[in-house]
């Protein structure tokens, strides 16, 4: 009886430690498929700005042929001989894969466009002919030498005057998108940069437009890194298709000529979210297997576009559905497979630590992200606010960043931002947070504690930028830094709101003069002779000759 009572006890006991281990390796199966599902949606959130960030220079480098193309004409005060305009566009046409043609169109009707063809260029030139109640259509062929091979004249009702590009593009005084539309040229779905190029009373004397290459932006939004299931669209706000993967184009133009117009995302059977529901910049949610993320383009690429990608849950986090199959044997069978399990675990830890790394931290400077910078700085505001500590956020911004990407290209830029990034890294302190939080724009929250002033630390900060500039790139190439910042003492706690204050502080100064440190609020330094600042801005000094 006693032996029997002992054996009891003692398997009593191994089950209890069995029971013990399995239950701690479920919680623990459960706490690491948390922390998968947190890092996957770092990771996603992260691939969506890259994608974004893809789309908006590739947007960006039509509206760069357009504002060019406008300039020259503005400059020159009329428009260029036809053969001056044939290689003007030509050579713009050369230099920007990104657009598929170029177009100019005068009020009185006249309308050149030009556009890549696989052996040169395709010219389509409308003359108004008002006595025949049209107008007159031409048709040039020319090779990559621009001499012409083939012409074809006939006459059309075509009104460029009339198409919503022009009107769009006279309704706005800056580079303005168009909604998705269905070419009078090719018959296929276009989006336009536009411009108004206008005389100095104001009145148009020529639109300028450029068709993006949805082709090339498919093929873009086809390389996605993450799994080979995933694909990602761009729709308007409304959900009209802009531009859709490679291996969906074919369906994109069945569509169309099914809709004789543009298909919608419902047409494509996208599930999208509500526009209301896309809270701040971007929306994660689950439907199945399938994970999908809305992420709005930065207002200030002007699109007022969305970027849709969808992928599969254990593309975003392949390790997910083994470890819990790991789990469920550790449960089953015996403490080895706990054993298996933890092992697991730690193989996994590594690589999970470091992609919540890579999503909090900006990849060329070494800097916070914008979501690691508000996280960290809401947290430091309360902190501060609690202990009864000032705080001061300075906003940067890099001044004529852009010439150095146009005369250098973006290599030298990149070591320009990698420089700035070094010398915020080693300025601030642990419990500080530096960010970088658009392209050339960079912001520090600091306690000041010792310190001292706000004005000396956010001008000796702007000081230390402008000078690892310089001794960047060349010299910095030019480029130069201006600061604007704001105190707790005068904004308050919330970041928002003092970050508001500071770029405040940042843009009116640069509208006064750029290399220069500016305060928001009074008495935060003395007004620089011959400086015209903003009622409530004072300019902090500079190193002297940026």
């Amino acid at each position: 009886m006693a032996r029997s009572r002992g054996v009891v006890a003692a398997v009593v006991m191994v089950a209890a430690v069995l029971v013990i281990q399995m239950v701690a390796s479920v919680l623990s199966a459960v706490i690491a498929d948390r922390t998968l599902s947190a890092a996957a949606e770092d990771t996603y959130t992260y691939v969506g700005d890259l994608m974004s960030e893809r789309v908006a220079t590739f947007a960006g480098a039509a509206s760069d042929v357009v504002e060019g193309t406008a300039s020259e004409i503005r400059r020159d005060g009329t428009l260029p001989t036809d053969d001056e305009l044939l290689r003007a566009l030509a050579d713009r046409l050369d230099r920007e894969p990104a657009v598929g043609s170029i177009f100019v169109a005068e009020p009185d009707g006249h309308l050149v466009s030009l556009a890549t063809a696989p052996d040169g260029y395709s010219l389509v030139e409308v003359t108004p002919d008002p006595a025949a109640g049209g107008a007159a259509i031409t048709r040039v062929e020319y090779d990559a030498e621009l001499d012409e091979t083939d012409r074809t004249d006939g006459s059309t009702a075509y009104d460029p005057t009339s198409r919503p590009w022009y009107q769009r593009a006279l309704g706005s005084t800056a580079v303005a998108w168009t909604d998705p539309y269905i070419s009078s040229r090719t018959d296929e779905i276009v989006v336009s940069p536009v411009l108004a190029v206008r005389d100095p009373a104001g009145a148009a004397v020529a639109v300028v437009g450029a068709d993006l290459d949805l082709d090339r932006l498919g093929s873009l939004l086809e390389d996605i890194p993450i799994g080979s299931d995933a694909h990602a669209f761009i729709l308007t706000g409304d959900g009209k298709v802009v531009a859709a993967p490679a291996g969906q184009r074919a369906t994109l133009h069945r569509l169309q000529a099914q809709l004789d117009g543009v298909p919608d995302a419902s047409d494509l059977g996208i599930p999208t979210a509500a526009p209301s529901a896309i809270a701040s910049s971007s929306a994660i949610r689950a439907h199945g297997d399938t994970v999908s993320l809305e992420r709005t383009m930065d207002p200030a690429t002007g699109l007022d576009w969305v970027l849709h990608l969808d992928a599969s849950a254990s593309d975003l986090a392949p390790a997910v559905s083994g470890f819990k199959r790991a789990a469920y044997w550790v449960t089953s069978f015996s403490v080895l497979m706990v054993v298996v399990a933890a092992g697991l675990a730690l193989q996994l830890w590594r690589p999970i630590r470091r992609m919540r790394e890579h999503a909090q931290t900006d990849a060329l400077t070494g800097l916070a992200n914008r979501y690691e910078y508000a996280r960290r700085g809401r947290a430091i505001l309360r902190s501060a606010q609690r202990d009864g500590e000032a705080v001061v956020l300075i906003a940067l911004d890099l001044d004529d960043f852009k010439r150095v990407n146009d005369e250098h290209g973006h290599d030298a830029g990149d070591v320009v931002l990698a420089a700035v990034g070094d010398v915020l890294n080693e300025t601030v302190r642990s419990r500080d947070i530096a960010a970088r939080i658009g392209g050339d724009e960079f912001i520090v929250l600091m306690r000041l504690g010792e310190r001292g002033s706000p004005v000396e630390v956010a001008r000796r900060l702007r000081d230390d930028v402008a000078l690892a500039i310089r001794e960047s790139f060349a010299g910095g190439c030019g480029a130069g830094a201006t600061a604007g910042f704001a105190t707790t003492t005068a904004a308050g706690h919330d970041l928002a709101t003092l970050q508001s204050a500071a770029d405040e502080a940042l843009v009116s100064g640069k509208r006064v003069r750029k290399g220069r440190t500016y305060a928001f609020g009074h008495g935060a330094g003395t007004h620089a002779p011959g400086d015209d600042a903003p009622e409530g801005l004072s300019p902090a000094g500079s190193l002297p000759g940026n």
